[in-house]
């Protein structure tokens, strides 16, 4: 009996979820293709017209999301299982499928032009001549939210009121019918960030000693191979190899190959530097302003019509006239809100013809509207005019940046020891790469090599690489992920050993430490102590590029040296094209208060670089927004432009005198001291380099490719899958995903044939 109980059970939930799903099957033909003006078209006919026009009755296009309940209801009840406090739930769902019917009709009461894109598949009311009522969520909640007399939802709450209070309960209901829980989620994903960062490793480049040797122990005949072979023996051989020929690449420099000078190939000039002169730098074409006067009164008189045609009175004061941009001052009349204004730039656009329009309502100090829109005739800024501008004006920068200049005509030149860091953002085209070739040249045209060294990181190799041999350069410069993130730690423990320097010699920061007047060394004193320290500038461009390889590696040492850095002397430049919240973290944002923005494709774009819209309206090809230190006050300037031309005649002058004096041969096969010990852990099994070589070179990580591959039992292959994990060669494991290769070693697998 109990046997013909269970199966009866068995049967009725299966068929009542069968019938339910039918049944909902039916409604969706009978709703997709419901027409109200006839029943001929529906492809369940009279019934299918009527089941339709019932569900657009009661809860117009929420009908869909009431029938995808039923649709889920009844594949659950077919896998034999019942949902358990069905009651509840069902509450849950009838919440959820009311608050989105108000919402529905919410927006067809508020914004009908977007009510009527539904067509045909609402019911439609004529409420007044030429006017139809739009039920997107059905009559009855329509009634409610508006037709109720006294108690409609309209007058109990408002719109706003009525929008904010049905969503959370929508929310509400979801997050309770479908058990998810956000803050254990976001918990669970941040522990998970920290195991991976506090996981992460630097994976070196393999010389081809070290490849020999793991070829010669891994390959060799198994039947030839003693037993007691295993892996300490294979790791002192390992350690032997690059101890022996890559020891250079991990020896620091020391502080006093800072202060020497550089190898110098002309001994005529006896180690004196000399800047490079002004000569060889291309001047500007002159400009005619006769004509340029006439057509900016013409155009004022044009902003004030346009301006009046709105009902707007205001007179246009100053008319400040920059390279490309020209700002006009208005002072409307008493009364007049300013946001009326700003809610014109579209039409006074449209009035002056102009390509693009920023309104800055009302100017910071002033009381006055400024509109800014591109010159009739824009003229090129010269870098050879602003750096001469400089060196006559006098001015004592450490690190002088000469940007270009602002809409008032005024040079926009700063001391990057004062920024201390900065970040550039810009979409392609828009001069993001001319304005660090300008910082650059800022640099090289007023120090040399022992006031100021260079660090750069170039992932598309075309942009900074013509820089590689100058003597200012600390390494050649970086192209691949791997040797940013090395960089970026070896900059670490430089900040580390320049605080060390500080701290016992007393002085608080680097300026102190090269002005100092006594500079012998104290006794017994065991740290060694330079002469001088010269600044440390580091450019890093595409930066996104490098936060897609190697995100984990670059955020942290990026972050410790913008907070503290700056009194040991090292500043850091980030340019991206692509400044998404991905790439411009918070912690990096955080610690980067200048921001250089060009032109961005849009809004958001713009506030996660600057806090604030305004990138996206820019003209591009220079054309920027330079956020200083210390202040939230944006200024508009015209980046300067330098030729090509130009920049290699001064490299070649400079490569004239000195000859390249790197600190480090190459960051790209630097080799940290971190792989020797992460190869010589007790716990790392024998076969791990292989399975390593395997992972690496077929991109392929799994415990079961491993079995087949190694011909090795489940746990042996789940053991290396976790060490090739927690030293970040592979992600961790996420549900039924596969796993990723993290880094990448292609050529390992040739240069281990060879």
């Amino acid at each position: 009996m109990a046997k013909n109980r269970n199966l009866q059970d068995v049967i009725s939930k299966e068929l009542l979820g069968l019938l339910v799903l039918i049944a909902t099957l039916l409604a969706f033909l009978g709703l997709i293709s419901f027409t109200p003006e006839s029943s001929d078209s529906n492809f369940l006919g009279l019934i299918g017209h009527g089941i339709a026009w019932f569900l657009r009755f009661s809860f117009g296009l929420a009908s869909y999301l009431l029938l995808t309940g039923l649709f889920l209801l009844s594949l659950k009840w077919l896998s034999q299982n019942f949902l358990e406090d069905l009651p509840f739930k069902v509450l849950l769902f009838t919440l959820i499928l009311f608050s989105t019917t108000l919402l529905l009709n919410l927006i067809a009461e508020t914004a009908p032009t977007i009510a009527a894109l539904a067509g045909n598949s609402v019911i439609k009311e004529l409420i007044a001549p030429k006017t139809l009522r739009y039920n997107l969520g059905g009559i009855p909640s329509y009634y409610i939210l508006h037709d109720l007399p006294f108690l409609n939802l309209q007058r109990l709450l408002s719109n706003t009121g009525t929008f904010l209070v049905f969503t959370a309960i929508a929310l509400a209901a979801g997050l309770e019918l479908t058990a998810w829980k956000p803050a254990h989620f976001c918990i669970q994903k941040i522990q998970l960030l920290k195991e991976r960062l506090k996981n992460k490793m630097v994976i070196p480049v393999f010389e081809k000693s070290i490849r020999k040797t793991i070829t010669k122990e891994i390959t060799a005949d198994p039947l030839k191979r003693p037993l007691t072979s295993t892996l300490p023996s294979l790791t002192a051989k390992l350690k032997i190899a690059v101890m022996g020929e890559l020891q250079p690449k991990l020896k620091e420099p020391s502080y006093s190959s800072f202060s020497k000078a550089s190898p110098i190939p002309n001994p005529g000039k006896a180690g004196d530097y000399v800047l490079p002169p002004l000569s060889l730098l291309t001047d500007i074409a002159k400009f005619d302003t006769s004509l340029l006067h006439k057509e900016l009164q013409q155009q004022a008189r044009i902003l004030e019509e346009t301006l009046l045609s709105f009902g707007i009175e205001a007179q246009v004061g100053q008319i400040s006239c920059g390279p490309t941009i020209v700002s006009f001052e208005v002072q409307p009349a008493v009364g007049v809100k300013v946001q009326k204004i700003k809610a014109l730039e579209n039409d006074i656009a449209l009035n002056m013809q102009a390509k693009s329009l920023r309104i800055i309502a009302p100017i910071p100090g002033k009381a006055f509207v400024g509109i800014e829109i591109p010159s009739p005739r824009p003229q090129e800024v010269g870098f050879k005019e602003m750096l001469e501008a400089y060196r006559q004006s006098g001015k004592a920068f450490q690190i002088p940046v000469l940007l270009g200049k602002a809409v008032s005509g005024e040079e926009v030149t700063c001391d990057l020891t004062k920024m201390p860091h900065c970040i550039i953002a810009g979409a392609t085209g828009s001069g993001k790469s001319v304005c660090i070739n300008t910082l650059v040249m800022s640099i090289l045209m007023s120090a040399g090599p022992d006031t100021i060294r260079l660090l750069m990181v170039d992932p598309k190799k075309v942009e900074l690489t013509a820089y590689s041999n100058l003597p200012h350069m600390i390494a050649p410069v970086i192209t691949e992920a791997k040797g940013a993130a090395a960089a970026l730690h070896w900059l670490v423990r430089e900040m580390e050993k320049r605080y060390e320097i500080l701290k016992v010699t007393g002085y608080r920061n680097i300026l102190g430490f090269n002005n100092r007047e006594n500079r012998s060394k104290p006794e017994g004193l065991h740290v060694e102590i330079p002469e001088t320290m010269p600044y440390i500038v580091a450019i890093i461009d595409e930066m996104a590029d490098l936060m897609i390889a190697a995100a984990g590696e670059i955020e942290m040492p990026i972050t410790r040296i913008a907070q503290m850095a700056r009194a040991v002397g090292i500043h850091l430049i980030l340019a991206t094209q692509r400044p998404s919240r991905e790439v411009i973290t918070g912690l990096i944002k955080a610690n980067f208060p200048t921001r250089i923005a060009f032109k961005v494709a849009n809004r958001i774009n713009s506030q996660i670089i600057l806090d604030e819209i305004g990138a996206e309206t820019l003209l591009g090809n220079g054309d920027m927004l330079f956020l200083p230190p210390g202040t939230s006050l944006l200024t508009r300037a015209q980046g300067a432009f330098i030729r090509d031309e130009d920049i290699n005649r001064v490299i070649d002058f400079i490569g004239k005198q000195r000859g390249p004096s790197y600190l480090i041969p190459s960051f790209d096969n630097f080799i940290p001291e971190d792989f020797l010990q992460a190869i010589d852990e007790e716990d790392t099994d024998s076969l791990y380099l292989e399975a390593l070589q395997i992972v690496q070179s077929t991109g392929n990580a799994s415990t079961t490719f491993l079995q087949r591959k190694l011909k090795i039992g489940y746990a042996r292959a789940a053991s290396l899958m976790d060490q090739l994990e927690s030293r970040g060669i592979i992600s961790p494991q996420e549900g039924a995903r596969p796993r990723k290769v993290l880094v990448f070693k292609a050529a390992l697998q040739e240069d281990i044939i060879e």
